[in-house]
C-alpha cells in the first residue's frame, strides 16, 4: 500500500573476513552522499556507492548496483582505525563528484605511540578512479581518543570530532584551524552514541523559538549527544545524560545549548540502540531489558530546570530479540558504541521512521532459538512496525559459541546511503541503507565485557589475542511515505510478534500520557481489548492466588471478555444508529457513558483526556469521524462528531497542526 512503509528484499554487498583486538569496532559502513543537506538532492546522486571501513585490511568504496570494488587503499596490518572512516563529497558545477576527502582516525599503526591512540587523524583525496594512493594526505592529532568523525557539518565543510570523554573539536578541511568544546558533564563521561540534526521550522514547538530563528538564519546544525556517567550518588552505577549543541558554521564554533540527565528509573538496563526525530523532538530508546521508551525533548521552564529537559512520554516492552531478555547477566557487557557496534541498533532513517535490526527468536518471545536476522521499519509517530525482512545469514551465525553460551554473537549496524532530505526540504520518501551484520566466536568487548577480555588475555599466557570477524554487508531499498493516522490504525496487528503484552500491561499503569494515540497497548496495536486483556492477565492472577480451579478460571475469564466485547459493541451500535439530529455533545456523552464517567456539566472536557480507551472503541470511532469527507455520512447525511475527549487529545499532542502528518484533521474537527 503506497501509505505504509516498505523495504525491498536486502541484497549481499560484501562478504569478508577482519582482524581486531579484543575491543575494536570490526568494520563499518559510511554514506559517500551527504546525509544532512538538502543541497546535493539536485545533484547526480553518488548514493548508489559505499565507503566501507574494514580493520585488518582498509578502505573500499563498493558499487551498491553491482556489488564491484571501485576504488580501495590497502593499510599494512598493523592499523587499526578508532571509528568508521567517513568521505565528504565534492560537486563540480555539472553535478558530478569532483575531488573529494577520506577520513580516518587511527587507533594503532606504525609510528603512532600508545600516548596517540586513537587521536590521530588523516586525510586525503579521492580523485575517482584517477587515484593512486593517499594522495594529499594530511595528518593531524586531534586531542583526547575519537569516538566518531562527522565531515561536511557545515557549509564551508568543517569536520566535526566526536571525544570519546564527550568533547567535541570543529576542524577546516585541512585540519589546522580548529575550536574544541569540553564535555559538559561533570564525572568520568563516555560518549556512546550521537546524532547531526537539520534545524527546521517545526522544532519551534519544543524549543526556544528565538534560538530556532537564529539557527536557522545563520545556517547551524545541531548534534544531540548521549554519554554515560560513573555516578556514585544513585542507586545505579551509571547514568546517561543528554547534550544539545550547536554548529555555527559562519563563527566556525560549537555552543553547548544545554544538558540533561536521564532518571535511573527511566533506565533500569542500559541503552543499546537511540534515534531522535527532529520533527517532534522525540529521542527513542532501546534498552537491553527490550524496552523501547520516548522522550520529549523540551526547553526546561523554571529556573529549577536544566536548560533542555526530556520528559518521558511512554515505553513498549518489545519480545524476542536478543539480548532483549531477562536474565543475571545484564548490565555486565557495557555498549561502548551504539552507533557501530551493537547486539540491537536503530537508526533514524527520516524524521518520522527508524530501522531497527537485531537478532530475533522465531518461536518463542524469549531467548530460545532458532534464530534469525531481522531488519524492520517503525514510524517514531505512533509505534507501528510497517516491514520486515529476513538478512541471509550462515546457520553457523545464528547458533551460539557453546552450550553455556547459547545466543547468536552478532553485532549490528544499520547506515543510511541516501540525503534524509529532497530537493525541496521535505523528508525523503525513497532512501537506501546499508547494514552490516558481524560475527566472531572469540572473546571480545562489546559480546563478553572488558572483565572477560582480561581473564581470556591471561589465560592466553600474553600470546596475541587477536579477535578474527565474519562480516557481511546488505543493502536495502525503502519506501518511505509521510506517516498518517488511518495507515497507522490499520497497521495495529503487525507488531504482535515483536510487543510482549503480559510485559506491556503491567507498564502501561506506570506511564501516563493524555494522549491516546500514545497509550503503550494501543500504538502497539496488540489486537485485543484492553479491558479483555486485563480480564485475562488479572483473572488469571486471581485465579492463581485464590486457588481456582484452570478450567474454572478460564470460564471466567472467558465470561469477562464477552461481557467488555458486548458492551464494546453497544455503544458501536448506538453511535453508528444515530437517526435523529444529535449534537457533538451529546455525542461525547453517549461515547462516554460505556466508560463509566459522568460527564459533569460545568467540567471541561480536558479534565476526561487521560481516560483509557480499548483500542477497539478507539479505532472504530476513529474510523467512522474520519472517513467520510467533511464528517458527512453519506448514508444518512446527518454530521458525524469525534468524541470531544479524542477532539481534545488529538489537539493536545499536536496532530492538528498545520505540519502534522495528517493536517487534513484540523478540517475536519472545525468542519464539525
Amino acid at each position: 500500500m503506497a501509505d505504509r512503509a516498505y523495504i525491498d528484499e536486502p541484497e549481499e554487498l560484501v562478504e569478508f573476513t577482519a582482524s581486531t583486538s579484543s575491543s575494536q569496532l570490526p568494520a563499518a559502513v559510511s554514506s559517500i552522499d551527504p546525509l544532512y543537506s538538502s543541497t546535493s538532492s539536485s545533484l547526480t546522486s553518488a548514493s548508489n556507492q559505499v565507503l566501507v571501513t574494514a580493520q585488518g585490511e582498509g578502505v573500499q568504496i563498493y558499487s551498491a548496483t553491482d556489488s564491484k570494488c571501485l576504488r580501495s587503499w590497502t593499510f599494512p596490518p598493523s592499523v587499526r582505525f578508532a571509528c568508521p572512516a567517513k568521505y565528504y563529497a565534492k560537486y563540480t558545477d555539472e553535478g558530478a563528484i569532483g575531488d573529494s576527502l577520506v577520513y580516518v582516525a587511527l587507533d594503532s599503526g606504525d609510528g603512532i605511540s600508545s600516548k596517540d591512540s586513537g587521536t590521530v587523524v588523516w586525510r586525503w583525496t579521492d580523485r575517482g578512479i584517477v587515484s593512486v594512493g593517499l594522495e594529499d594526505k594530511i595528518e593531524a592529532k586531534l586531542g583526547g581518543s575519537i569516538f566518531a568523525l562527522e565531515p561536511g557539518v557545515t557549509s564551508d565543510g568543517h569536520l566535526l570530532v566526536v571525544h570519546k570523554d564527550g568533547a567535541l573539536t570543529l576542524a577546516t578541511q585541512d585540519l589546522e584551524k580548529r575550536h574544541q568544546l569540553t564535555c559538559p558533564v561533570s564525572g568520568k563521561s563516555e560518549v556512546v552514541w550521537y546524532q547531526i540534526i537539520e534545524v527546521s521550522q517545526s522544532m519551534r514547538s519544543y524549543l526556544d523559538s528565538r534560538q530556532v530563528t537564529d539557527w536557522l538564519d545563520g545556517g547551524c546544525r545541531l548534534a544531540l549527544v548521549l554519554t554515560r556517567v560513573v555516578d556514585a550518588d544513585v542507586d545505579a552505577e551509571f547514568t546517561y545524560h543528554v547534550s544539545l549543541f550547536a554548529i555555527d558554521g559562519a563563527e566556525a564554533s560549537i555552543v553547548e545549548v544545554g544538558s540533561t540527565h536521564i532518571k535511573p528509573t527511566h533506565l533500569q538496563t542500559q541503552p543499546l540502540a537511540c534515534a531522535f526525530d527532529a520533527d517532534t523532538g522525540t529521542v527513542a530508546m532501546l534498552t537491553e531489558a527490550g524496552v523501547y521508551t520516548h522522550f520529549n525533548l523540551l526547553t526546561g521552564v523554571s529556573a529549577l530546570d536544566d536548560a533542555i529537559i526530556l520528559e518521558r512520554t511512554k515505553e513498549v516492552v518489545l519480545r524476542g530479540f536478543v539480548p532483549c531478555v531477562d536474565d543475571d547477566t545484564q548490565g555486565a557487557v557495557l555498549a561502548s558504541d551504539l552507533l557501530a557496534q551493537s547486539q540491537l541498533t536503530m537508526t533514524a532513517l527520516t524524521e518520522r521512521y527508524v530501522a531497527i535490526a537485531g537478532t530475533h527468536s522465531t518461536v518463542s518471545h524469549a531467548s530460545k532459538g532458532p534464530y534469525e536476522s531481522v531488519l524492520t521499519i517503525w514510524d517514531l509517530q505512533f509505534g507501528c512496525l510497517h516491514a520486515e525482512k529476513t538478512l541471509e545469514l550462515a546457520p553457523a551465525w545464528l547458533q551460539g559459541a557453546s552450550k553455556k553460551h547459547a545466543l547468536p554473537r552478532l553485532t549490528y549496524q544499520i547506515q543510511p546511503l541516501s540525503s534524509r532530505l529532497g530537493a525541496n526540504g521535505t523528508a525523503s520518501e525513497q532512501i537506501s541503507l546499508a547494514i552490516t551484520v558481524a560475527h566472531t566466536t572469540d572473546t571480545h568487548a562489546a559480546l563478553d565485557g572488558s572483565a572477560a577480555v582480561v581473564r581470556a588475555q591471561k589465560s592466553a599466557k600474553k600470546k596475541a589475542t587477536g579477535v578474527s570477524w565474519g562480516v557481511k554487508v546488505f543493502v536495502a531499498s525503502a519506501f518511505l511515505p509521510p506517516v498518517t493516522l488511518l495507515a497507522s490504525l490499520r497497521l495495529q496487528n503487525n507488531a504482535k510478534y515483536y510487543v510482549d503484552p503480559e510485559k506491556q500491561s503491567e507498564r502501561a499503569r506506570k506511564v501516563h500520557s493524555s494522549n491516546i494515540l500514545l497509550h503503550e497497548e494501543q500504538e502497539q496495536g496488540l489486537g485485543v481489548l484492553r479491558s479483555g486483556w486485563e480480564a485475562i492477565v488479572d483473572g488469571t492472577t486471581t485465579a492463581s492466588s485464590a486457588g481456582i480451579d484452570t478450567v474454572e478460571a478460564f470460564a471466567q475469564i472467558g465470561a469477562k471478555r464477552e461481557e467488555t466485547q458486548s458492551e464494546e459493541n453497544e455503544v458501536l451500535l448506538a453511535l453508528a444508529n444515530v437517526t435523529d439530529a444529535i449534537d457533538s455533545n451529546q455525542y461525547t456523552r453517549l461515547f462516554m457513558d460505556h466508560l463509566g464517567v459522568q460527564l459533569m456539566p460545568d467540567t471541561p472536557i480536558a479534565d476526561y483526556g487521560a481516560t483509557w480507551i480499548s483500542a477497539h472503541l478507539m479505532t472504530t470511532a476513529m474510523r467512522r469521524c474520519f472517513a467520510e469527507p467533511l464528517g458527512v455520512s453519506r448514508s444518512s447525511q446527518l454530521p458525524l462528531y469525534a468524541p470531544q475527549v479524542i477532539e481534545f487529545m488529538l489537539v493536545n499532542c499536536g496532530l492538528c497542526n498545520s505540519h502534522a502528518p495528517a493536517p487534513g484533521l484540523l478540517q475536519h474537527l472545525l468542519a464539525r
